[in-house]
């Protein structure tokens, strides 16, 4: 009798085995041989068997079919497979390697990740934080590390407001010099009072130079233009600083009691003046100042307006020239207010003069800024106020500090 497959006898080097059936998944398949997992049936506990030993196909070598997880590569499908459920590390659940831009912030490696390419956010497209010193623009910064929370822009960077730039002037998103306090003003509302770089000429002979801008009085935009000590007789009426171009401590910007005539006088247009007296005069601290807006209408600069010596009246009354110093004292006649006023011995530059007759051929009073002259008692006081003569509130030769303002 011929030895068959099936009959229960093991045929040596033929058959590994015989268990009389001819049934597979039992550990003897129907073809008499072991059975075991890669001989390319799927039997018994196999889940597959493809019949190779390769990890890295559908299969593994143990005849489990591929998963995420199970700390094989599937090729293809899988970029890494570390097998654990942690996400920040460098192979994520869904074994796919960790990098930027996945929204995974991946330990030791990224700062932050928030899933975009953008560095113009709170996190770079390096998945790092923005910082002032990464040379790139990101965050909220309008140029290259600068602009925003960071350090202002140089003349010529990217800008959105004033603030961002150095010069405190943004015009058409570029850090500019402004022509004006009231240009920086106008361009950026939230402007606070300090010192900025102007130029009022643009491209013109004068170079650009830093002044006080007063951004809060009326409305803001104010370039300052002189300063004046009245205990001093520095711009008493006749002196040619009030006709001429010349300067007076340029460098002193701030707003402070050194006397000073700039740049500003000369070059920068306005329709209004504003001047503020302090009297007493204080040894300290901030100027405490009274303050007036004289309209003017359409001025080419203080120079043009006061170097012709011409009488240019205002209209702002007596009663607001007369707050400029607590207490003050002045004629009741007259009342010759404006630019360039005189009245017989008593002249003014800036301010109103009064007399206790019917006319303003001889005053004995004044309150302003450039004054002189004492007819009546004295001495004069070339900022501040004098009043002699029956003025209405006593005689007064009482000296101010100061400041001219236009807008």
């Amino acid at each position: 009798m011929l030895a068959i497959c099936g009959d229960s006898l093991v045929q040596a080097g033929v058959e590994g085995c015989d268990d009389g059936n001819m049934v597979d998944g039992d550990g003897c398949g129907a073809d008499c041989q072991l059975e075991s997992c890669g001989d390319g049936k799927v039997q018994g506990m196999e889940e597959c068997d493809d019949g190779n030993a390769a990890d890295d196909d559908a299969c593994l070598s143990t005849c489990k079919n591929a998963v995420c997880g199970d700390l094989a590569v599937f090729a293809g499908m899988e970029e890494c497979d570390d097998g654990n459920d942690v996400e920040t590390d460098a192979c994520l659940t869904t074994c796919k390697s960790a990098k930027c831009g996945d929204m995974v912030v991946q330990d030791t490696v990224d700062e932050c990740d928030d899933g975009n390419m953008s560095n113009l956010d709170m996190c770079t497209n390096m998945c790092k934080l923005p910082t002032c010193m990464d040379k790139i623009q990101d965050g909220m910064e309008t140029d290259i590390d600068c602009g925003a929370a960071c350090p202002k822009c140089a003349l010529g960077l990217a800008c959105t407001k004033g603030s961002d730039c150095g010069t405190g002037f943004c015009a058409m998103n570029k850090c500019a010099v402004a022509p004006s306090c009231k240009a920086i003003k106008t361009a950026d509302p939230m402007a606070k009072d300090g010192i900025f770089n102007i130029d009022p000429d643009g491209n013109g002979p004068v170079p650009a130079f830093d002044i006080y801008c007063d951004m809060t009085t009326d409305g803001g935009g104010w370039t300052l233009v002189l300063k004046a000590d009245g205990s001093k007789a520095t711009f008493l009426y006749d002196a040619v600083l009030w006709t001429n171009n010349a300067l007076l401590n340029a460098g002193m910007t701030a707003l402070d009691r050194n006397e000073a005539k700039f740049s500003s006088w000369n070059t920068v247009a306005f329709t209004d003046v504003l001047i503020g007296l302090e009297s007493p005069i204080l040894n300290m601290g901030a100027l405490n100042l009274k303050t007036q807006k004289i309209p003017t209408g359409a001025k080419a600069s203080m120079f043009a307006l006061m170097s012709p010596n011409v009488y240019v009246p205002s209209t702002i009354g007596r009663p607001a020239w007369k707050a400029l110093i607590t207490a003050s004292s002045l004629q009741t006649n007259c009342s010759r207010e404006g630019f360039d006023g005189t009245c017989g011995g008593s002249r003014t530059r800036i301010g109103i003069l009064g007399n206790q007759e019917m006319d303003c051929n001889s005053c004995d009073s004044y309150i302003g800024i450039g004054n002189q002259g004492a007819p009546c008692g004295g001495p004069e006081r070339s900022v501040g106020n004098i009043a002699f003569c029956t003025p209405d509130n006593g005689d007064k030769s009482v000296p101010a500090f100061g400041v001219v303002f236009v807008r």
